[in-house]
Parts: C-alpha cells; sequence; structure tokens
C-alpha cells in the first residue's frame, strides 16, 4: 500500500467510514472485510459498485489491479464469485465481461479499441451502444481479459507518479443465472446482475503533479468528473428527488449501480504526499 486506505460503505439512506487500515494491510485484509460482502449479493441479483478513489500515486491501482507479488481486489473478487457458483449448484450461471475506459469524457471499449462510444437510456437501462462483451467460464478467463484491456489504458509520467492513470476505468462482471429446477418451465425467471469494479484516475493539483499542455488538459477533466461523483453520492445520501446523474459520463453509466437495487463500497486511498488533497478525499 502507497498509504492509508480508508473505507466507506454507502448505502442509500446514508454514509459512513466503516474500516480503517494502515500500511501495513494487504489488499487481502481490504477485501476480506470490504468487498466480500458485496460480491456476495452481486451473485445474489444485486448490482454492486466497488470503487478505487482518491489522489494520484496514493495506491489505488495497486489496491484494485494488484502487482507481481501481491493479488489485486479484482482478482481476489473473480475468485470468489466462481467459488460461490461452484457452492450453488441449483442455480446455472453465465457470466459475461467488459471493460470501458473514460478519458476526457469520451468512452473506449478496451477490449477492442473502438473510440467514442455513446451512451443512452432504453427501458430504464444505460446501454452502452457498440460496447463488446466476452463470455468466461474460468477465473483465469476473467483474469485474462482484466489484463487484455488494461494494455490500452491511458498512462502517463507526472511528478507524483512515475505510471500515473490518465482516465476512470470500469471492468464490469454481468452475472446471469437461472434456477435448475425449473427447465422445464416455459417462464423461467432469470437472475441479472451487475458488479462493477471502477478504478478512478487520481484527483491532482497542478503545482504538485508539475502537469502542462496535454498532462494539464487531463487533470482538468479527471477532476472535473470526480466533482460530479462526489455530487451524485452526496444527492444520493441525502435522498434529494434530483441526482445529476446525466452531468458527467462516469455517473451517467453507473446510474443503475449507484441508487436503488445496488450496493455501493468506496475504497479511499490516502497519501501523506498532501495534505489538502487527503483531506480533500476524506470529505
Amino acid at each position: 500500500m502507497a498509504g492509508m486506505i480508508i473505507t466507506v460503505a454507502y448505502e442509500a439512506k446514508g454514509k459512513r467510514a466503516n474500516h480503517v487500515f494502515d500500511m501495513k494491510a494487504t489488499n487481502r485484509d481490504v477485501y476480506e472485510q470490504v468487498t466480500k460482502p458485496l460480491v456476495d449479493s452481486a451473485v445474489s441479483g444485486f448490482n454492486a459498485t466497488i470503487f478505487a478513489y482518491g489522489q494520484t500515486s496514493s495506491g489505488k491501482t495497486h489496491t484494485m489491479m494488484g502487482s507481481k507479488t501481491e493479488r489485486g481486489v479484482l482478482e481476489l473478487v473473480v475468485n470468489e464469485i466462481f467459488d460461490a457458483i461452484e457452492s450453488n449448484p441449483d442455480r446455472e450461471y453465465l457470466l459475461r465481461v467488459s471493460f470501458i475506459e473514460i478519458y476526457q469524457e469520451q468512452i473506449t471499449d478496451l477490449l477492442t479499441g473502438s473510440t467514442r462510444l455513446k451512451v443512452s437510456d432504453a427501458h430504464n437501462e444505460v446501454v452502452i451502444k457498440e460496447l463488446s462483451e466476452e463470455m468466461c467460464s474460468t477465473p483465469d478467463s476473467v483474469i485474462d481479459v482484466m489484463k487484455k484491456g488494461e494494455k490500452l489504458r491511458h498512462i502517463a509520467c507526472t511528478n507524483m507518479n512515475e505510471r500515473s492513470s490518465r482516465s476512470h476505468t470500469i471492468f464490469r462482471i454481468i452475472i446471469e443465472s437461472r434456477s435448475r429446477c425449473e427447465t422445464g418451465s416455459d417462464e423461467i425467471a432469470i437472475q441479472l446482475s451487475h458488479l462493477n469494479l471502477v478504478d478512478l484516475a487520481g484527483s491532482e493539483k497542478v503545482n504538485q503533479t508539475g502537469a502542462t499542455g496535454g498532462r494539464f488538459k487531463e487533470g482538468c477533466a479527471i477532476n472535473v468528473s470526480l466533482s460530479a461523483l462526489g455530487k451524485v453520492i452526496d444527492q444520493l445520501s441525502k435522498n434529494e428527488r434530483h441526482v445529476n446523474f446525466r452531468d458527467n459520463k462516469l455517473t451517467h453509466i453507473l446510474r443503475n449501480s449507484l441508487g436503488g437495487n445496488a450496493r455501493t463500497a468506496i475504497i479511499c486511498a490516502i497519501s501523506p504526499a498532501s495534505v489538502d488533497e487527503t483531506l480533500s478525499t476524506l470529505r
């Protein structure tokens, strides 16, 4: 871990910080105490979203994606999904995965390289047109898809981080299942849920990152979208009638996984590099 990890479990009725991990904690610790219950909910039919949030170089991508020596939350989540499937022989499961990047408000399919994908609303669902999905039947096949997409992600060097994420990514696992006992019925109840693992680009200040030109433009886009996300979560926690989901691509895509039939956890990574950014993250 690059710094301390604070996790916030967001529910429709409010928000609260419920775990604090120090620098000695592992990704496994964060997974067991924070994200495992959300995986169980997703397998049971509830939408779930896991965010990694915080300033640049604070350890978000390490927490989500891991390293050569330590598995990240994403890989641990994938293994848990397949363990849950094996322990429930009464249901038949189908898994599909997609991987998108939001870079300066443009959506890219990281599995095909297609850019400028469009978002639309259809039958109370948010749809990304022409987004590809891959069928996966083993944990390794899911991880392979994730690694394939990660190679296309926008990264750059700044004064704060040699490999700074310059975009948000959403790795989505669609879990579809039905009871094996109802295979002879004319109307088989299909259970469908989305599990989103979101690696957010780090919030940053120009005087710390030394960003100029294209890097400066990227930083502005990152901060605007993070501000929009914070506003939406604040509105949801206050049960406001109107929520500004459509103000930003990130919140628009995640609309059904932030409000309604959903559970959300926010993993806040903080670093001693900047007190101001730490306070901003916690707020």
